[in-house]
């Protein structure tokens, strides 16, 4: 069965642009114990993770690679395009949270992108400690940009996916995401 899985194609999977070079081998699929691999339910589970988690990384790594001439490196983007989100000012720490990177790395993408003159950082009029940051009008283009390479890549890699299924697997994600929101760590 692992055997019949698609393997990396070298650039976006198993490449250098992959996190991890096990991503889309053999052996990302190969199963931890006999005892998943014997029962199906768990086999399915087990197999969709892995699927889930190499495709989101495919898919960052690839529009990544798209945008690196507007940004050089996923936080600046991942921010732009959550700063978008929020519409108006949001803090650095909930950026941070929403982009998924530590503080610091986010404080050296906003540095990066306050010298091109896409955001702008202040201090929160109620604690100083607090960095407010906002989009500026010339982020828009760049907006623009992010979300015509995003759309491009959907085109690309959706287009063969009949819509009936695409919209069963957005139910099962919500779904994932809701059990999510009911359990705790």
């Amino acid at each position: 069965m692992v055997n019949d899985l698609p393997k990396g194609d070298g650039i976006f999977g198993g490449g250098p642009l992959d996190e991890s070079l096990l991503v889309g081998t053999s052996e990302w699929f190969a199963t931890p114990s006999e005892e998943i691999g014997a029962d199906v339910v768990q086999l399915a589970r087990f197999l969709f993770v892995r699927r889930l988690i190499q495709v989101s990384r495919r898919w960052r790594n690839r529009l990544s690679y798209r945008l690196r001439s507007l940004t050089p490196d996923r936080a600046g983007w991942q921010s732009l395009f959550w700063l978008s989100l929020v519409g108006e000012v949001t803090t650095q720490r909930n950026l941070s949270k929403r982009v998924g990177i530590k503080e610091s790395t986010l404080a050296r993408a906003l540095d990066a992108l306050e010298r091109q003159g896409l955001v702008s950082r202040a201090s929160a009029p109620n604690n100083r400690r607090a960095n407010l940051v906002t989009l500026t009008p010339a982020a828009m283009p760049v907006l623009d940009e992010i979300n015509a390479a995003a759309k491009a890549i959907r085109d690309e890699l959706l287009s063969d996916v009949d819509p009936q299924e695409l919209a069963i697997c957005v139910k099962v994600l919500a779904q994932i995401n809701e059990a999510f929101d009911r359990t705790t760590d």
